[in-house]
């Protein structure tokens, strides 16, 4: 058995062709675009080649980031009020980005777009029985409901009003976990 001794010249060629493979091309479904700015034109982002996307793969991808979005924005609202993250002042913006996310939900699923079979996302049922639309419906109250109590607040700190809020956060979580555990493929 012959054993290769690694040299750091070997080292280097194995890496210039490990960061060479990964760099994507045209050929492979990606494109290298180049993002300038004030710290220098040297920087660029490796994208899926627009040609290759097809348009309900782009409503899959606008879906699912925009409920990561809205999973950030509840997260955020969470540090506040049960982990006691020093912003309470920013719950009304919090309350408000997620009442408005909440609106915007029929526009996530206006198209028929289920994930692709064995694919984690919304399974093919979200479109057709209609106690998803009762779902969508009682997701924008409680998310409503707390923006209501966040705007209704005379002292954002104030351990009584966070307890409330807390509990009308936990009725938007309610609707979030229930819907997918009807509705979505993990």
């Amino acid at each position: 058995m012959t054993r290769t001794t690694f040299t750091p010249a070997l080292w280097v060629t194995g890496l210039a062709l490990i960061l060479f493979a990964g760099t994507g091309s045209a050929s492979d479904g990606e494109v290298t675009v180049p993002v300038p700015g004030p710290w220098g034109d040297d920087y660029s982002e490796t994208l899926d080649d627009p040609a290759t996307v097809d348009a309900t793969e782009a409503f899959q991808r606008f879906r699912q980031q925009s409920m990561q979005g809205t999973s950030a924005t509840y997260r955020s609202i969470e540090q506040i009020l049960r982990y006691d993250a020093p912003f309470a002042e920013r719950l009304p913006e919090l309350a408000d980005e997620l009442a408005r996310r909440a609106d915007d939900i029929g526009t996530w699923f206006a198209r028929e777009t289920p994930a692709r079979d064995g694919e984690p996302g919304a399974l093919p049922a979200a479109w057709g029985d209609p106690e998803f639309a009762e779902y969508k419906v009682s997701y924008r109250e409680a998310a409503t409901e707390l923006q209501r109590k966040v705007d209704a607040a005379e002292d954002l700190e104030d351990p009584a009003f966070q307890l409330r809020a807390t509990e009308a956060l936990n009725g938007v979580r309610h609707h979030c976990l229930a819907c997918h555990d009807n509705f979505r493929r993990r």
